[in-house]
């Protein structure tokens, strides 16, 4: 089996194997449970398990892909970055010629306090049709709404209770009171990957335990790939038992 990932920046997945981030480590500890063992273990490196790409290497390979179907086309602009940026991964992916890849694609959800939960949505099926065009049944949109900093605050700041709020805030870093800036005085400094690493190992940020929407569709969709991989293994879910899926 093969991960691969792309995000925003060396801050939520990494640059490489010796320096994965915090999205690259909740992502391996999920298909840990299923798996048996893990894909970023760096005693098991010469496996060459993880593949991660920068957002420079998307935006140059999307630059150059042919137009494949008009659903990008049509589609408002923003949308439709979030759609070639699906093709354009799935296509890194391929090149790799590895067998059972699970392909993540991490982006934030940002908009502002009044973007509405129809266009994190239409972002999320842009990123699955740009999967789906390409042919890649296992593909995996990872989208926090508005910013992965919610997800740190619903654990470390608000101890899981009421998080679903934090997804109406604005993803802009430079409105006041930005999650950023929230996540910072709730640290007491900067959220860097290595201190989010550090918080997720310590068991400080639990994912069975934060109840999102964007969170719960991330690992409703990893548990649906996973299914398809693992046909002998027992089809157990990944979203925290207590919740429907």
């Amino acid at each position: 089996m093969h991960l691969v990932l792309s995000g925003e920046g060396a801050s939520d997945v990494g640059s490489d194997l010796e320096n994965i981030g915090p999205i690259t480590k909740l992502v391996a500890r999920l298909v840990e449970r299923r798996l048996g063992y893990s894909l970023v273990d760096k005693d098991l490196k010469d496996l060459k398990a993880l593949t991660l790409f920068s957002k420079a290497e998307l935006v140059d390979c999307a630059s150059q892909m042919p137009r494949r179907s008009r659903v990008g086309k049509n589609q408002p602009r923003e949308t439709r970055y979030f759609y070639n940026n699906a093709r354009a991964l799935a296509l890194l992916a391929r090149e790799l010629e590895a067998e059972d890849l699970i392909v993540v694609l991490f982006r934030d959800g940002d908009g502002t306090a009044k973007s509405n939960r129809q266009e994190w949505e239409q972002k999320l099926q842009s990123m699955l049709k740009g999967f789906a065009v390409e042919e890649l049944t296992t593909g995996v949109p990872i989208l926090p709404k508005p910013k992965s900093e919610a997800w740190w605050l619903c654990a470390l700041r608000d101890n899981y209770q009421n998080c679903q709020q934090l997804e109406d805030e604005s993803g802009n870093d430079a409105s006041p009171n930005s999650l950023k800036s929230q996540i910072e005085v709730c640290l007491g400094e900067p959220a860097t990957r290595l201190l989010l690493n550090d918080k997720i190992d310590a068991g400080e940020i639990d994912i069975d335990r934060i109840d999102m929407e964007s969170l719960n569709k991330f690992k409703q969709r990893l548990n649906q790939v996973l299914d398809g991989l693992l046909p002998s293994y027992e089809k157990g879910s990944i979203v925290d038992r207590d919740m429907k899926t």
